[in-house]
């Protein structure tokens, strides 16, 4: 029932998106995964390094992200995909907007679901 209930809501997650453009989405994101809203931030990298059609690779966490999907049809460009540590599978979806990327994950072994939020890194020169 639970994987049901997974893949059901990354199914309609996929269903709402619209464009930002690849290039505007590849590189590095500084994510905050703070885990209540008083809480002092916890930043990790999401890095999406290419992208082919609607699909995309990059890592996560630590960990290589994968069964990885957009959706370009919507004003906000959505995303889905997956990443793995030594115990347990993580479920991620969200979306960006305005150079901003929103998202929340979830683990149903640790019985966790968290949002977040970041920002693109800017380019070192």
């Amino acid at each position: 029932m639970k994987t049901l209930l997974i893949y059901t809501a990354v199914f309609f997650t996929l269903l709402c998106f619209k464009s930002e453009t690849n290039n505007n989405i590849i590189g590095q994101w500084k994510i905050d995964l703070r885990p209540t809203p008083d809480a002092d931030a916890y930043y990790q990298t999401l890095v999406i390094s290419s992208i082919d059609d609607n699909t995309f690779e990059g890592r996560f966490y630590g960990s290589a992200i994968e069964n990885a999907y957009l959706n370009k049809n919507w004003e906000k460009l959505f995303f889905a995909f997956t990443t793995k540590d030594a115990s347990n599978s993580y479920y991620h979806s969200g979306y960006i907007l305005d150079g901003n990327i929103y998202g929340i994950s979830y683990c149903p072994n640790r019985e966790l679901t968290a949002p977040w939020t970041g920002i693109k890194k800017k380019k070192k020169n």
